[in-house]
């Protein structure tokens, strides 16, 4: 199992992020499409970047509204995306085994690792929940 490719657990349709989007925009992809993590590529898929919903929080605390919590879209937009993202962020590739993803999340305390073929062009994500399902699968064949 430790040899197990990343190209086998990772999700392979990313949402990303662009490095002039504003964080009104980022905050409406966490939103839409119910992700943590976001890559930032520039205009070639070249992973340049990572922006969590955790830095957005950083960035602006959210309002308790009484459909939960919001952010001002108006606040928000004084940000640049490229300016608070996390740069050059570290890339494992498709071949690097799930043991190597795993020792480097638990190491550095990172909730995901952007997957980039040759010249960090983005070919996928693995986040701790893709690896805790794939082991609660493995762990269910075990005892089935």
């Amino acid at each position: 199992m430790k040899d197990i490719p990343l190209k086998e657990i990772m999700v392979a349709r990313v949402h990303t992020a662009h490095l002039e989007d504003t964080l009104s925009a980022v905050e409406a992809k966490f939103r839409l499409h119910g992700v943590r993590h976001l890559p930032v590529v520039d205009d070639k898929n070249r992973v340049v970047g990572i922006f969590t919903l955790r830095d957005l929080g950083r960035c602006l605390s959210p309002r308790k509204t009484e459909d939960g919590y919001r952010f001002d879209p108006e606040q928000l937009d004084r940000f640049i995306l490229k300016h608070v993202m996390t740069k050059d962020p570290l890339v494992l590739g498709p071949e690097d085994t799930l043991m190597h993803a795993v020792e480097v999340m638990a190491r550095d305390k990172f909730g995901c690792i952007p997957i980039a073929n040759e010249g960090r062009v983005l070919a996928g994500i693995v986040t701790q929940i893709d690896v805790l399902k794939f082991f609660a699968g493995w762990l269910r064949r075990q005892n089935g």
